[in-house]
């Protein structure tokens, strides 16, 4: 996820993210795929350590949502 301010954020006229968490077997493991499609205000692509960031921000979200719900496990159940 992209901080409103941030240089990157003031790249993009837009962004649209898919997370999709998939159970990997027994216990607590999981997969967990993100997809960004963004539109930068000029048209042209992130260079890759900016595509790393924007995916890695959604991953950070992942894992701090993941552990609310371990932390509250009878909240969602």
């Amino acid at each position: 996820m992209v901080v409103e301010g941030s240089a990157l954020a003031a790249q993009l006229k837009s962004q649209v993210s898919k997370v999709r968490v998939t159970p990997a077997g027994e216990g607590a493991s999981c997969v967990v795929s993100v997809m960004v499609e963004y539109e930068r205000l000029d048209g042209a692509p992130l260079a890759p350590e900016d595509q790393a960031k924007l995916v890695q921000g959604y991953l950070g979200l992942v894992k701090r949502v993941e552990e609310y719900l371990v932390a509250h496990p009878g909240e969602f159940a």
